[in-house]
């Protein structure tokens, strides 16, 4: 894949799940209310745009130094094997945990949660964050990407 679609890739699912986790965690939240809609849309862009930064600036540092690292002696499409699933696996924990912290200090929900909750809501967010990604937001946006920026 080259730069160009990989950027536009990690555009795309910024912008997917960034939109679909907020409104679950909205949704979950304080269930589905007009307050939670006003909460979603007040707060969707600045949580797609932080999304789309934090991946680009840290994330995206964080996977190719996994990848440089766990992939020395793999060539061909083992290679290409092994970092796909690196690549895969570290975007999907360190974004969850770090968008629902990010949702959950926006809200100011932190201070008065117990650790024990703190962790269910991380545990919940990536288990919901893992079926989203598979089910609805990586196979559209690959499909658009491929339309889009041809190989």
């Amino acid at each position: 894949m080259s730069t160009k679609q990989r950027l536009f890739l990690l555009a795309e699912m910024c912008l997917g799940m960034g939109t679909v986790m907020s409104l679950v965690g909205n949704c979950l939240a304080m269930g589905v209310t007009v307050r939670a809609w006003h909460t979603f849309l007040v707060w969707w862009a600045p949580t797609v745009i932080v999304s789309f930064g934090y991946a680009v600036l840290v994330v995206n540092r964080l996977v190719n130094g996994l990848i440089k690292r766990y992939t020395v002696q793999l060539s061909g499409t083992a290679l290409q094997r092994r970092s796909n699933r690196i690549r895969s696996w570290t975007m999907l924990i360190v974004m969850c945990f770090s968008m629902c912290t990010w949702g959950l200090v926006t809200a100011g929900a932190i201070p008065g949660m117990p650790v024990a909750v703190i962790l269910m809501v991380w545990l919940r967010s990536l288990l919901l964050a893992y079926i989203i990604r598979g089910l609805v937001v990586q196979p559209l946006a690959m499909r658009i990407m491929r339309r889009v920026v041809p190989g």
